[in-house]
């Protein structure tokens, strides 16, 4: 502190990872996922990052004046080298024998330079109160991106905060009925990049095997085995995606601060959304697709939390907190002037290159499952041949009993793309979590529950664990459930010839809402007996405790897959479940 108030603090760290990986797959000519010739493969790679960050801070009381000033800048820089090289064929695969010298062939290795990234910041903050019942801050921040285009390289994002203790107000009657009232206000900006590639700014030619004639004309023209090229378009005009938020909130504390209760109501507008460029896209140029800003997101909801803390005989809180919050895609990006339409962007996230569930429209929640409806199992195959359209065709000319039934949505006799229909979305109705706990003496026992409700999930888990034409996996013990045995799941079928499994449709759709005891707490003090083995112990209050936890102790939910917490867009391919976690801790202080 040169000046009273006044601290600088400076912190420098660097990161170095240094990586090597050498696999051997040996001959497996076992039927099932036969491998009928060796392979050996190297990687090796160093991953360099630093971080600097300088910040000067000065925070004073001047009567009924306190203020805060920070002036604080950040700098950080990575560079990752990677090198990989394939081999296979090998005579003998003893371990003495495991190197590239002793393989028929090497392919190309790939030898590049990886997510290079370097950023800067500069954040100013003032803070200002006055006598713990006016409250104001303001803050600007100014970021650099290496990884967007030159031009548009900085992002500007400021942010105000106010807040009214109206409770220490000379007008408010004082009285342990209402001890605290307050309101709040928040206004701010934030930018966004995660879904940018670090190089995207200084875009590089991209390497590939063709074996091609390289654009020569002629009969003796020689094959070009590598050729460099532009992958994709790149859009010099790239900036930001900004997310811009608003909260008003309102803070009670009622019954001699025995009840507490805070309530939120916000709203978040987020657009320059980066994204490639789905719609008016020429397909036959030979670049794919560029990145651009397009669309607006806005989400809007409330929070409430109430808790009541007391202690009797039995010292005892309760806290629960509630979240609800609507997801709308506000503008999708210009109607198309031919059709009078506004575009749709057809997600491409997917599992296994089959079933890609999203697609997102101008007044839905952003990835919205689009599906095509089912109405149960048939019954028998003469249920599924009279399955007819209005000339008397089969609508699925392949279904027999036990099958699926597709709805013909469009009623043009065919079950395809054209009778999907817009389903609802992960994004729950909504969020809540209970704690409470008691303590007693020496004991104390806490415990949390947390969940959610209105959510779907799409168990995509079920195409490869009940797919009998799936032919490389194990099968889920659910299978033995197929049809006959239930209603629920088709009938196991080697080919899928009513193609089932492969159907985006609305039988991978679950409920995925849960509630989940997440925490249970147990402590108990033995300080007393620690004290009266000893009276050196005593003298030195000395403490002895012993803690039980158990995290994720259990899950309610109907949902069928691992767990219904999948998280992201609510695709589930077998997302790991989060662990059932037992610690038992014992802190003794001497």
């Amino acid at each position: 502190e040169p000046v009273p108030g006044l601290r600088f603090t400076s912190r420098f760290t660097y990161k170095l990872e240094n990586y090597f990986y050498k696999n051997f797959n040996p001959k497996r000519p076992e039927p099932g996922k036969p491998m009928l010739n060796s392979s050996l493969e190297y990687e090796s790679s160093r991953y360099n990052r630093w971080e600097t960050e300088n910040t000067l801070n000065y925070d004073r009381s001047f009567g009924y004046h306190t203020l805060g000033v920070l002036l604080s800048t950040s700098a950080n820089a990575q560079r990752k080298k990677r090198f990989l090289v394939r081999a296979q064929g090998f005579e003998s695969e003893e371990e003495i024998y495991q190197y590239l010298n002793y393989a028929e062939t090497v392919t190309n290795p790939e030898d590049f330079y990886d997510a290079p990234d370097n950023n800067v910041s500069v954040v100013g903050r003032v803070a200002y109160s006055w006598n713990n019942r006016y409250f104001a801050t303001a803050s600007y921040r100014r970021d650099y991106a290496g990884r967007l285009p030159k031009d548009k390289k900085y992002g500007d994002f400021p942010a105000v905060t106010a807040g009214w203790k109206i409770s220490e107000e000379g007008f408010f009657p004082k009285s342990d009925v209402l001890s605290l009232l307050k309101v709040r206000a928040s206004w701010g900006r934030i930018g966004n990049l995660s879904t940018l590639d670090y190089a995207y700014g200084n875009p590089v030619l991209d390497m590939f095997n063709s074996n091609d004639v390289g654009g020569q004309v002629g009969a003796n023209t020689p094959l070009v085995s590598i050729m460099v090229h532009n992958r994709s378009a790149f859009n010099p005009y790239l900036t930001w995606e900004t997310s811009e938020q608003t909260d008003f909130g309102l803070d009670v504390e009622l019954l001699n601060r025995r009840l507490s209760f805070s309530a939120d109501y916000f709203t978040k507008r987020t657009y320059n959304l980066i994204k490639d460029q789905d719609s008016g896209w020429p397909v036959y140029i030979g670049l794919a697709a560029k990145k651009i800003n397009e669309g607006e997101i806005r989400n809007r909801g409330f929070e409430f939390s109430v808790g009541w803390s007391d202690r009797a005989a039995v010292g005892y809180f309760v806290n629960a907190n509630l979240s609800v919050m609507k997801n709308r895609v506000h503008d999708i990006g210009a109607t198309d002037p031919v059709t009078g339409t506004k575009p749709v962007w057809i997600e491409d996230d997917n599992f296994r290159e089959t079933l890609r569930p999203f697609r997102t429209r101008e007044g839905d929640p952003l990835y919205t499952y689009w599906l095509v409806k089912t109405d149960g199992l048939f019954r028998s195959d003469a249920e599924a041949a009279a399955y007819v359209d209005k000339d008397g065709n089969r609508i699925q000319p392949n279904a027999k009993e036990g099958d699926l039934k597709f709805v013909d949505q469009n009623g043009d006799g065919k079950i395809n793309d054209d009778d999907r229909v817009h389903t609802g979305s992960y994004m729950p109705d909504l969020t809540y979590s209970f704690t409470g706990g008691i303590s007693w003496k020496n004991l104390s026992f806490s415990v949390m529950l947390q969940g959610i409700s209105g959510a779907k999930a799409f168990n995509a888990w079920k195409f490869i664990t009940l797919n009998e034409s799936q032919g490389n996996f194990n099968r889920w013990n659910r299978i033995l459930d197929a049809y006959p045995a239930t209603n629920d799941i088709p009938r196991v079928s080697a080919t899928d010839a009513n193609n089932n499994f492969t159907t985006n449709s609305d039988w991978y759709l679950e409920d995925a809402c849960y509630l989940r005891i997440k925490n249970v707490n147990v402590a108990y003090a033995l300080d007393d007996l620690l004290r009266k083995a000893s009276p050196a112990l005593r003298e030195r209050k000395s403490a002895l405790a012993v803690n039980l936890s158990i995290d994720n102790l259990y899950t309610f939910t109907r949902y069928t897959g691992m767990d219904p917490e999948v998280g992201g867009k609510g695709l589930d391919g077998g997302r790991y479940p989060v662990p059932r976690i037992v610690s038992l801790g014992i802190k003794l202080t001497y």
